[in-house]
């Protein structure tokens, strides 16, 4: 079981996109994941200019910003109860198995 899953909110813990005079405010949802690679792409984080021909699917071309990419270990998923970047922990409850937040014991999901 993944201990990261698309959907997530990860705080960005290193790196450049780490932020540390406001620590909430390098948040977002997690868009993609490439176990391959490592990475992991955060909605509205790590943004990056393309340049983009004109096709069909894009008639007017131009730059255009999108997400980038963030190494694995540099993101952390957010408990929703205590509000604060954690780690996360499997517990296996008959067949099932439920991530659970290292720091309060709630369940992730």
């Amino acid at each position: 079981m993944q201990k990261l899953k698309v959907g997530d909110t990860v705080q960005v813990i290193a790196g450049a996109e780490r932020s540390e005079k406001t620590p909430a405010s390098k948040r977002g949802k997690v868009l993609r994941i490439d176990q391959e690679k490592g990475r992991v792409t955060v909605e509205g984080l790590r943004m990056v200019k393309r340049h983009m021909r004109k096709t069909t699917q894009n008639p007017e071309g131009g730059i255009i910003e999108k997400a980038g990419t963030i190494n694995l270990s540099d993101v952390q998923v957010v408990c929703a109860k205590c509000d604060k970047p954690t780690r996360v922990g499997i517990r296996v409850e008959g067949e099932d198995k439920k991530r659970f937040c290292k720091n309060c014991d709630a369940l992730i999901d």
